[in-house]
């Protein structure tokens, strides 16, 4: 019997991570000042997040296996 190979796409974990960005931008104009530096402090950290994502799926050039069942 043939193994099993589960493979993972994190592209859509990046297009959640950049749609939440996007709405954080688009909220930043509405708020006060203060709020807007915590935004900023926030769209940053979502931008390390994506970037080490990234360097993760590279990093990744074969398919998981699964735990035997058993």
């Amino acid at each position: 019997m043939a193994k099993s190979k589960l493979e993972v796409s994190l592209s859509p974990i990046a297009a959640q991570i950049d749609k939440a960005a996007a709405k954080l931008k688009s909220l930043r104009p509405r708020v006060s000042s203060a709020d807007q530096k915590k935004i900023d402090l926030e769209i940053k950290e979502l931008q390390k997040v994506r970037k080490g994502l990234a360097a993760f799926c590279r990093r990744m050039t074969h398919a998981f296996k699964p735990a035997p069942k058993g």
